[in-house]
């Protein structure tokens, strides 16, 4: 048994469990103990997407980059709150979108005041910290709008979950049991077609699941969920993928060392990344995780 197999079983039987016990029995204040996870991730996941840049020899403003990014997940999570203090019917998302264009504009400000001997590198610069804002910050956020912004509280969290793990779960499992048609997709030569066919498959069966245990999540027929795990499973991979080239053009194995057998914080939540406002956009649009009446 290979070691990169020992943590998975971990993460499965001790990491999973624990995560769902906290947010079945310690939802409260609207999943505040999530809140702060997710703020650290996103400091973390800053400091090592500005590193790939610094790889590359382009200067991120770090500093900057992470007070906006909070500060866009804290406004998302107080949005409920925020919504009824302003006038007109305004949403949560409308929120978010606000902000980070506030905190886009913000990021780039300082450009327009540079000095002459920076000229030559205020687009690299400029265009990397922008990335960097919105890759960590603004999409990071969505995971705050999935834990506190639905009606609804432990029922999107564990979809939401459900439909990641279990598509990073099943693409495991498939790869190395029937894996055999490697290298179709450069950036990840590692990875396999039928990983990529467990991986959707994975993401599918979790909608399935979620609309057996949420009758109350506003799923209406089987199509729903299985539409969302759908698009979920493409998300979920397309993120994963992302990620990796952005290692690849840096010329980094992973973007950091800081998590045992996973590499850095990027390489643990990258496919979140894009899977989070993929499930919040979907579950909106479509109505899902309502309040409880």
């Amino acid at each position: 048994m290979t070691k990169n197999t020992i943590q998975r079983l971990l993460i499965f039987f001790l990491g999973i469990p624990l995560f769902i016990a906290v947010v079945v029995f310690a939802s409260f204040g609207r999943n505040i103990l999530l809140l702060l996870v997710v703020l650290v991730v996103q400091y973390l996941a800053v400091g090592e997407a500005s590193a790939l840049f610094a790889a590359k020899k382009i200067r991120v403003r770090k500093n900057l980059i992470v007070v906006f990014s909070l500060a866009v997940s804290l406004v998302v999570f107080l949005s409920p709150d925020l919504v009824t203090m302003l006038q007109g019917n305004h949403s949560a998302l409308e929120l978010l979108l606000a902000v980070s264009v506030f905190g886009s504009l913000a990021v780039l400000t300082p450009f327009a005041f540079a000095k002459k001997e920076e000229f030559a590198d205020i687009l690299p610069n400029a265009a990397a910290s922008l990335f960097v804002f919105f890759y960590c910050g603004v999409l990071g956020s969505f995971f705050v709008y999935v834990t506190s912004c639905f009606g609804q509280y432990v029922a999107p969290v564990l979809t939401f979950t459900l439909m990641t793990f279990g598509n990073d779960s099943l693409a495991w499992l498939t790869g190395v049991t029937l894996g055999r048609k490697r290298g179709i997709v450069a950036v990840s030569p590692g990875k396999s077609l039928a990983g990529f066919i467990g991986g959707f498959s994975g993401s599918i069966i979790a909608g399935l699941i979620s609309y057996l245990i949420f009758p109350g999540s506003g799923f209406g027929s089987l199509a729903g969920p299985i539409f969302l795990g759908f698009a979920m499973g493409c998300s979920v991979i397309v993120g994963d993928l992302a990620e990796s080239a952005l290692k690849r053009s840096a010329g980094v194995k992973d973007s950091s060392s800081l998590v045992p057998g996973r590499g850095g914080v990027l390489d643990s939540f990258d496919s979140l990344l894009f899977s989070a406002p993929i499930f919040v956009l979907i579950s909106s649009l479509l109505g899902f995780f309502p309040p409880q009446v």
